[in-house]
């Protein structure tokens, strides 16, 4: 039980709580303006407070190590079965200082007692991976709004891991936290292996799994490709000045095509040369002697000379037209014998450079060639290395997938076998739920669909909005506070800050008000709930109206009262 807060610091409000419901009220002072609201009162701050008080690590982002409140001391007062503990903690800007009934101690001394003391977590428990932890118990039973701790009942923030929800429940409700454990264990064992076996190249993978036939067809012809690549660097002789071969090469090539083609066009010269020499043969003189006489009849006056001397000059020209044709086709059939002799030499040059080149290689393809063989030569010694070790990854992979399939199994046999704390949990959210609403909520517990673990589903009636929600994280609530003290892992205390009531009408405020004093009184534990004034009024307003029994707010609302007034917050001062 939380019996004291107080601070050095002088503007702070001292809490002073009592056992059973403690109403910690945000006042709305009359001055304030439509628009003012209760942010800054510290309601929330409180939380932190607390949280602040037993925290393990410093966080030197806090609020607490804000210039406004560094080097003050903040104190807790617990009742401790019957003893008080006196916490007491300042923060400063190099180191904080703890001191836990006056005697300094290290945060992880004061965790390490308050675990077994609140939760009955012994070092033994505490030092093995995936065990349940003082800060996730504790963040069930304060949570804070601040990490979305009222979104989600079996989540003490949105940031919590599944496996430590369920670690954490199932140690609270009595069910066997290991399995939940082992199942993480597993998990992570399974996640290496895949990821290993994610290394693996696609082209070894069939439907997404790893197929070692592949690999070793892989292996046994990268086997045959070695040898044939190490004949070939060990056959290869290396020419000097190969490039330049080569260049010298191509330049007989091009030359020779040059000449063939030069060839084609000479011959194609002869062939009409040959063929105007054949012209010139057979024009006849008769066509000479008809043209005369037609040019006689029509210009008689014009045609003064005599056919015979037209024949004659006829007759030269064609012999002068022969000799230029026949020079003509002599020149080129020169030309074309002169370009075969040459082409002859030429191709002769290219056949002992072709020899040459093919007789070996150059440098550079040498070192292409070696460096081929180096990379296949490094493929096949990661094959060999690789096959032995993925072949255990696959038996791996296939003997975890089995054994986390079978610890899903073995947590739902011991939710089944473990039928008291089942049936006690079910029982209770029912009960407190319909408290509640007209009808009774459901809680489920089992295992879930995948090979996510224990699943805890949670309903109440009403239709889907905030304040549902806020109304089934306060039913769990209660649900953790009867169960964890049946087993004797309960710190003695729950609170909850306004916003557990966000959203929720004031009808079922008051409800939950009177369940949670009667929840007190029957189990003896103690529920600090933060509230607006204007909220309380409201369900003032429903006791009033619905309630016939004696239960009275006012008993149970804190004497130091917040305000939203200059110097009315938990610590007087803005930060």
């Amino acid at each position: 039980m939380i019996i004291k807060l107080s601070s050095s610091l002088s503007t702070f409000k001292t809490l002073e709580f009592n056992p059973g419901l403690n109403i910690l009220l945000a006042e709305r002072h009359e001055s304030s303006g439509v628009r003012g609201t209760r942010n800054g009162t510290g309601k929330t701050s409180f939380i932190e407070l607390l949280h602040f008080l037993v925290a393990e690590k410093r966080n030197k982002e806090d609020d607490f190590h804000n210039p406004s409140l560094i080097n003050n001391k903040f104190e807790v007062i617990f009742d401790n079965s019957g003893s008080q503990l006196t916490i007491e903690k300042t923060a400063g800007e190099a180191s904080d200082l703890l001191l836990v009934n006056g005697r300094e101690v290290a945060a992880i001394d004061l965790r390490s007692e308050l675990s077994q003391t609140w939760f009955g977590l012994n070092s033994e428990i505490t030092s093995q991976k995936y065990s349940p932890k003082f800060g996730a118990l504790l963040s069930y039973f304060i949570r804070k709004e601040r990490n979305g701790g009222f979104a989600d009942p079996v989540l003490n923030s949105t940031s919590q891991k599944p496996w430590d929800s369920q670690v954490c429940l199932s140690y609270l409700l009595g069910f066997d936290w290991h399995l939940p454990q082992k199942l993480q264990l597993k998990k992570d064992e399974k996640k290496n292996a895949d990821a290993l076996s994610s290394m693996i190249k696609s082209g070894y993978l069939t439907d997404g799994e790893l197929d070692l036939k592949k690999m070793q067809a892989r292996a046994d012809l990268l086997d045959s490709e070695i040898q044939v690549k190490r004949r070939d660097v060990a056959s290869a002789k290396v020419i000097d000045g190969y490039r330049s071969h080569e260049i010298s090469a191509n330049e007989l090539t091009a030359k020779i095509r040059d000449m063939n083609e030069a060839n084609l066009e000479d011959m194609d010269l002869c062939e009409d040369i040959e063929l105007a020499l054949v012209e010139v043969e057979d024009s006849d003189i008769s066509d000479v002697r008809s043209l005369y006489e037609q040019v006689g009849i029509f210009f008689p006056n014009q045609v003064q000379k005599r056919f015979e001397q037209v024949e004659q000059f006829h007759r030269q020209v064609s012999k002068n037209r022969q000799i230029h044709l026949k020079k003509e086709l002599e020149n080129a059939r020169n030309r074309i014998e002169l370009r075969r002799s040459e082409i002859a030499r030429l191709q002769l040059s290219l056949s002992e450079k072709l020899a040459l080149l093919r007789s070996g290689v150059a440098i550079e393809r040498l070192s292409l060639l070696q460096s081929e063989l180096n990379f296949l030569e490094v493929e096949h010694a990661d094959l060999q290395q690789q096959i032995p070790k993925f072949q255990n990854v696959a038996k791996d992979q296939k003997r975890l997938k089995r054994e986390i399939d079978d610890l899903v199994d073995l947590i739902e046999q011991d939710v089944m076998e473990r039928s008291a704390p089942r049936k006690a949990a079910v029982q209770i959210f029912a009960e407190t739920s319909q408290a509640l609403y007209d009808d009774a909520g459901q809680l489920i517990i089992g295992r879930s669909r995948g090979i996510a673990g224990l699943s805890i589903e949670t309903d109440i009636a009403g239709k889907k909005s905030g304040g549902k929600n806020h109304m089934q994280v306060f039913c769990f609530d209660w649900l953790l506070v009867e169960m964890a003290k049946k087993n004797d892992r309960f710190p003695g205390f729950l609170v909850h800050d306004s916003h557990i009531f966000d959203g929720v009408d004031a009808r079922q405020i008051a409800l939950a008000l009177r369940l949670a004093h009667q929840k007190c009184e029957e189990l003896g534990v103690q529920y600090i709930v933060a509230m607006n004034s204007d909220d309380l009024q409201k369900v003032e307003a429903e006791l009033d109206a619905d309630f016939s029994d004696d239960f009275d707010l006012d008993d149970f609302i804190l004497k130091t009262r917040l305000s939203d007034q200059p110097g009315g917050g938990l610590f007087g001062v803005q930060f």
